[in-house]
């Protein structure tokens, strides 16, 4: 045989022996390499240089289908296929999410600073700070770069809408900033009840990656405790054209990974039949809660105004929830193909480090629900579902005081704020419009202590006794736009009778 095999490839041209013995890598390593190379170099033609299309899919196919331990089985290829390009597009998305981090803050400091003054000169400014580099936008419809909002109450020069705000451009456009797009002037023609005297102007900006968008709107006539309005400015971080490359650079060794588990779990389930299938279902799922996701980010482009990015910026984000989903599935499935019988051929150590879950290993279907029922109650805080429904006055409420504000709470976009149980109806609204002029949006009122989410403010765990809960203060939660505007709205706040702190909630 090895003779013949030398004669015939002696014989072969030395550029179709050396395709030939690339396709054969598809094959595991053993003789039936060599067998193949035989069989393949005597049936060529003469003169012929490189395999036939068809020649190269067929090796290709079957010596996948050898490597996965199941060259009986047409469908364990596609499978495999299928499970490696989710777990392609995880490798992308770890890759975005390390992209991201090499990207730069926005500015603090002095930069930051120098900024503001130059936007509003002498004025005292609220907001900035850091933000997140992706947040999702405030409808769930799609992502956009996490912005920093920065904003000033109306003075005798704010209000002078148009006047002030070419100023701001012309300032900017000095300190090297490049005015990109100015929005038309505030047009209320169909607005019923419009006051002739309310002004709205906006532009934005770039300087290198950071952009910047202006607003000053002034509403007047509206009672003071509204507020007439503000001027502000956001500014965002773009990424660097390198992140695009390196997130789907990241495919390449996501997709490896994959690939290698899952012939790794395909050979070890080989013997058992019985369980091949639910695995295989499982598989499915897992491909389900990811595929999907990434072609839904790949096929938006997010341009619904300046901050929004296309989805695939953010892939990193798009992809927190189906990457979950998908590990639970794959821990499950690997430690099932971990408890297999080790088949004879490997190495004794081998089989002696796997043979304690025998027990597992005999009843497949009772491991599956274990592993699922233990996966459920763990994702349902056991702990906490207990102690919050059968141990009653278990927690002894912490009120806060003052303004509160934790380092673990600098990137956090949530804020609450309370007030006296004994304050008026007068001044629970007048509180809540305070909010509004602090830039805090979408406030949610908790006054009832029998109410969901309500002793969430106090307890993360454990039950209060219900004549403490009935003395605790009301409170809001609060959506800041950015994170920085958390010390306006504590200002704005802390003024308002009746408020007895305002906290800024961690994430």
């Amino acid at each position: 045989m090895v003779s013949d095999l030398v004669t015939s490839s002696t014989a072969a041209d030395p550029r179709l022996l050396r395709a030939y013995r690339r396709l054969l890598r598809a094959y595991p390593p053993g003789p039936r390499r060599d067998e193949l190379l035989d069989t393949l170099v005597e049936s060529a033609p003469p003169g012929r240089r490189r395999p036939r299309l068809r020649e190269m899919v067929n090796l290709l196919w079957h010596g996948s289908r050898a490597r996965l331990g199941r060259p009986k089985s047409r469908g364990i290829v596609v499978l495999t296929l299928l499970v490696a390009v989710a777990g392609g597009c995880l490798g992308a998305g770890v890759a975005n999410w390390v992209g991201w981090h090499a990207v730069e803050p926005l500015p603090t400091g002095a930069e930051a600073a120098e900024i503001s003054e130059t936007v509003f000169p002498g004025l005292t400014v609220w907001g900035g700070g850091e933000a997140a580099r992706v947040v999702s936008q405030s409808d769930g419809e799609g992502i956009e770069y996490g912005y920093a909002v920065s904003w000033v109450k109306h003075t005798a020069a704010t209000r002078d809408v148009a006047a002030y705000t070419a100023g701001v451009r012309a300032r900017l456009e000095a300190a090297g900033w490049t005015v990109t797009g100015v929005d038309p002037p505030l047009d209320q023609t169909n607005v019923v009840d419009a006051d002739p005297a309310d002004r709205s102007e906006s532009f934005t900006a770039t300087r290198g990656r950071l952009g910047l968008r202006f607003n000053d709107y002034y509403w007047a006539g509206r009672p003071a405790y509204d507020g007439d309005g503000n001027a502000t400015y956001y500014l965002w971080q773009e990424p660097p054209s390198w992140l695009l490359t390196v997130t789907w650079l990241g495919f390449l060794p996501g997709a490896f990974l994959a690939w290698l588990l899952t012939g790794w779990a395909s050979r070890r389930l080989e013997p058992n039949p019985g369980i091949t299938a639910p695995v295989a279902v499982g598989a499915v799922l897992a491909v389900l809660c990811v595929v999907p996701a990434t072609l839904l980010a790949l096929s938006s482009d997010g341009r619904a105004d300046e901050t929004a990015a296309p989805s695939w910026q953010g892939l990193a984000f798009s992809l927190r929830t189906p990457a979950v989903l998908f590990g639970l599935l794959a821990a499950l499935l690997l430690f099932l193909a971990a408890v297999q019988r080790p088949p004879r051929r490997l190495p004794q150590w081998q089989r002696q480090a796997t043979r304690g879950l025998d027990l597992a290993r005999r009843r497949p279907v009772a491991a599956v629900a274990l592993a699922a029922v233990t996966s459920l109650l763990t994702g349902l805080g056991l702990y906490a579902l207990v102690t919050q429904q059968l141990l009653p006055g278990s927690c002894t409420p912490a009120v806060p005081s003052g303004i509160v504000d934790p380092p673990s709470a600098r990137t956090s976009d949530k804020a609450r704020v309370f007030i006296d149980r004994q304050a008026t109806e007068d001044q629970r609204n007048l509180a809540q419009a305070a909010i509004w002029r602090g830039m805090g949006g979408s406030p949610e009122f908790a006054g009832d202590p029998r109410a969901p989410g309500f002793l969430s403010a106090y307890c993360s765990h454990g039950r209060v006794d219900s004549e403490v809960a009935e003395r605790l203060p009301s409170h809001w939660s609060v959506e800041l736009t950015s994170p920085g505007l958390f010390r306006g709205l504590a200002a704005e706040m802390m003024a308002m009778p009746g408020v007895v702190a305002v906290q800024h909630v961690p994430d």
